[in-house]
């Protein structure tokens, strides 16, 4: 009798401890896979440009302009209508030097500033006596071919993979790739203009990024990014009522969470089958309920979960935020020629922002130099952990309780067959 009352207590300890942990470990599990794709806008944007502002109507306005006057200044040169003429030698030049690199000698013609230059009987804004005002559909195109190398889009409809420099107002002091504006006064030529914001300052500290953007702005809070598009056609598409803007960033919003829907999918089943499977396992250890099917259905509902937990860790370890965080290094403490910075080795070559020698961005170092983690790395790296944490705990809660409600079955099921025989007679 002693001994089963220690059992007893044995059981009811493992049952406390697993509902506590399976209550710690799905609030952590919920709360990091709602905030591991969501991290504010305003994280990255000071991680890339020591500032927490995000791109506005103004800024774009000012964005746009700029671009507009350095296509005019390049196609301007030109005095003819053919390209492949001696005489246009100036303009061909001046688009392929800002051009991307990646365009190839002759790619000037599809992608930078001077991209289809044969849209010069359309006007962008006003329509005149002999030019016609571009359509929604041909502004954005031609945009897109101007600015996508540079902000990060591939096409008209895949802004939501746009990097930072579209969502942020400010940029690095540092060296930025395929970036088209000309040089500000008495600056290097590795640096270029920031229309619409400003260079960071000596007090801007910021970090390298990761140049997988697209990756990187995944992680980032779809209404934030929704705003930001929406300041974006706002700018370009001066006549479009408040209906037509709210209707388009609706429409980006669903977008960019259905891109998100597949990993969120994985993130999220997990939890909600431990819940039930708590659920289940709590109604089992009611002792008329203890040899019923409810312990099979709690049985099953735990392994599906402890089955999708585990599963969950491969998207985050691979494709998800871990994928990202790996490719950050840590430098505090190391030096030129194994960290590189302006700073410290003053070549063209190298980046204000330190990075490893094979490239890797420092995620401990910012551009002054201070030991600072990158906060956006910082904040998935919280929410990475508090979900594999939360998963751990899920594990060993279910597995707590499934051995309390396999093992209180054949308990209740002995304590049963052992009070049916006191009450044979002759027993007594």
């Amino acid at each position: 009798m002693c001994q089963e009352n220690v059992m007893r207590k044995v059981r009811g300890c493992l049952s406390f401890i697993g509902f506590i942990f399976l209550i710690a470990g799905v609030s952590l599990q919920f709360i990091s896979a709602g905030n591991l794709y969501g991290v504010p806008l305003p994280k990255l944007c000071e991680a890339y440009s020591g500032s927490d502002e995000v791109s506005d109507v103004q800024g774009f306005q000012v964005f746009i302009q700029a671009v507009l006057e350095q296509r005019d200044m390049c196609l301007d040169m030109a005095v003819s209508p053919n390209f492949d003429a001696e005489e246009n030698r100036a303009a061909v030049e001046c688009c392929r030097l800002h051009s991307p690199s990646s365009a190839g000698r002759d790619g000037w013609i599809l992608k930078g500033v001077c991209a289809k230059p044969w849209l010069t009987n359309l006007n962008i804004f006003t329509e005149t006596a002999n030019e016609r005002l571009m359509t929604p559909h041909e502004k954005m195109d031609l945009y897109t071919s101007i600015l996508g190398d540079f902000i990060g889009v591939s096409s008209a409809g895949k802004y939501f993979e746009a990097n930072p420099e579209f969502w942020c107002k400010n940029c690095p002091n540092d060296y930025r790739r395929n970036c088209p504006f000309e040089p500000p006064p008495n600056s290097t030529d590795q640096l270029c203009a920031c229309p619409g914001g400003r260079i960071a300052a000596p007090d801007d500290a910021f970090w390298a990024m990761e140049g997988d953007h697209q990756l990187t702005s995944d992680f980032v809070t779809c209404g934030e990014k929704a705003k930001v598009y929406r300041s974006w056609l706002e700018a370009l598409f001066e006549d479009w009522s408040k209906d037509e803007l709210d209707n388009a960033e609706r429409q980006f919003n669903s977008k960019c969470w259905q891109g998100k829907g597949a990993l969120g999918y994985i993130l999220t089943c997990g939890p909600v089958l431990s819940v039930f499977a708590g659920f289940f396992c709590g109604l089992a250890h009611v002792p008329i309920l203890a040899n019923s099917p409810i312990r099979d259905i709690g049985f099953n509902f735990a392994m599906l979960a402890i089955s999708l937990t585990l599963v969950a860790f491969w998207p985050l370890s691979f494709t998800g935020a871990a994928g990202i965080i790996s490719r950050y290094n840590f430098c505090a403490g190391l030096e030129y020629p194994v960290v590189h910075n302006l700073t410290a080795h003053p070549t063209s070559r190298y980046r204000n922002a330190p990075v490893f020698f094979n490239g890797n961005p420092c995620y401990d170092l910012n551009s002054a130099g201070e030991v600072r983690y990158n906060p956006f790395v910082m904040e998935l790296g919280k929410f990475n952990s508090g979900y594999v944490s939360g998963g751990v705990l899920v594990i060993l809660a279910l597995s707590s309780l499934l051995a309390v409600i396999s093992k209180g079955a054949d308990v209740i099921v002995e304590e049963k067959l052992q009070e049916n025989r006191e009450d044979e007679p002759g027993r007594r």
